[in-house]
């Protein structure tokens, strides 16, 4: 499989395409945990729901290799794929389900203080994350989890730049109304 970790993603598709099952383990090696965790975001910390979805998104891929238009980004079109899955479960109304943040799982006695504030905080902000409306929600975590530029997201959801732009400032103002709190705590 070494040879294949050189290919491009748009490479590793055009041998999929011809039948290489290499080519699309290596393509699972790059984005499966990348998927995976994109999908627990986005159906809020459902596990066994993202490891099917996940599943799903790379039987799509193999299902729709030939559809892919190989002067295109993989990566765009993969996350657009997962994105889009994640809506139509949603929008069947099977989504309505929230499940909730552990809280348990913080309160470890190894744990200091300082330490316990700091993942009270990050389980805070994911909460916070999950409670955003979905197209917030996705463009949050496409844009500062996943690293996709603006462009990139903007393709996926097929909207102007402009309002990706909105809805990433709209995300960041809610987000950071809802950790004020813990500001005013640190001082």
């Amino acid at each position: 499989m070494s040879k294949y970790k050189e290919k491009t993603d748009e490479e590793l598709m055009r041998l999929l395409v011809k039948g290489d099952e290499s080519a699309f383990n290596e393509i699972y090696f790059r984005y499966s945990k990348r998927i995976l965790l994109f999908m627990y975001k986005m159906l809020r910390q459902d596990e066994a729901r993202a490891q099917d979805f996940t599943q799903d998104v790379f039987l799509k891929v193999v299902e729709k290799a030939e559809q892919f238009d190989v002067s295109k980004n993989f990566k765009t079109w993969v996350f657009t794929l997962a994105a889009n899955h994640c809506k139509n479960h949603f929008r069947s109304g099977a989504g309505d389900v929230r499940s909730e943040v552990h809280s348990g799982s913080i309160f470890t006695y190894n744990q200091g203080e300082k330490s316990l504030d700091k993942q009270w905080k990050k389980e805070a902000l994911l909460q916070a994350i999950l409670e955003l409306d979905s197209p917030y929600r996705e463009t949050f975590v496409l844009r500062y989890q996943e690293n996709l530029r603006i462009k990139e997201i903007a393709k996926m959801q097929n909207v102007p730049e402009g309002t990706i732009k909105s809805r990433v400032h709209k995300a960041v103002s809610i987000l950071s109304t809802k950790m004020r709190v813990y500001r005013t705590i640190e001082q």
